[in-house]
């Protein structure tokens, strides 16, 4: 984690510092991901940990607060990974739970005053952005309380600063954790297992990369841009709302 991420992280934070950035702008975000493979360059956790750096990035742009990254999300398949690494996969798979745990979450925030409660999740599928979207809807209904729930680069266009689009363990995740973590980033493991040619991955490839190439695309500065541009946008959004009394325009 960035140093300067701290500052805005709800589980580090003594109680009249939280009181101090609720008063000041009551946004919240719920960074969630997945525990699965993604390849042999990052970590597992990849998903839930760039969803929290985009959060505590925006947090520190907009105003806010970020909870502790959620991993055991939806992913569909425990078993999923290239052969030889499989079982490295762990989630809920049960959208009921899902939504159990965060209508939950919500509940609780809203009632300690949080205006805005926004999720961000780093696991590209709908399915777990809907639950965000289920347990936001479902925790402020009927309140002053409001939120939205959003993958992480779902409003971003590829253009010339910023060429890629969110991926899987390709040239967008590894730099986002290069950016964010990148003690735990390990371009030698990728290349040492390295069997796929091209720029184009396909996740099916013995090293479950979708996307392009990370050991040809991926730096540190592409994961900056990543990470603020991300930020920029959710953040903006959630401040918006705020601003708003809770209407989106």
């Amino acid at each position: 984690m960035l140093e300067r991420f701290k500052s805005v992280c709800y589980e580090l934070l003594r109680p009249e510092q939280v009181l101090a950035i609720r008063n000041a702008a009551p946004i919240v975000y719920i960074p969630a991901g997945s525990l699965e493979w993604h390849s042999f360059q990052n970590p597992l956790g990849t998903d839930s940990l760039k969803a929290h750096a985009i959060c505590c990035q925006a947090a520190l742009d907009f105003g806010g607060v970020v909870l502790p990254p959620f991993y055991l999300g939806l992913v569909g398949d425990d078993n999923w990974g290239p052969d030889g690494w499989r079982h490295f996969t762990l989630g809920f798979n049960q959208r009921e739970m899902m939504n159990a745990a965060f209508a939950g979450q919500v509940k609780s925030l809203v009632t300690a005053d949080w205006r805005v409660i926004v999720g961000v999740t780093g696991h590209d599928v709908a399915p777990q952005r809907e639950a965000l979207q289920q347990a936001i809807g479902e925790g402020t209904a009927g309140t002053s309380a409001t939120g939205f729930a959003v993958m992480e680069g779902e409003g971003h266009t590829a253009d010339d600063d910023l060429p890629f689009t969110m991926d899987h363990a390709g040239a967008w995740e590894t730099s986002a954790m290069m950016y964010t973590y990148g003690d735990r980033v390990n371009l030698d493991d990728l290349r040492r297992h390295r069997v796929t040619a091209g720029e184009d991955l396909n996740m099916a490839d013995a090293e479950g990369i979708g996307g392009k190439d990370p050991l040809k695309y991926a730096s540190v500065e592409l994961g900056e841009k990543i990470i603020r541009r991300m930020a920029e946008q959710i953040g903006r959004r959630a401040r918006q709302l705020l601003d708003a009394g809770g209407k989106e325009k």
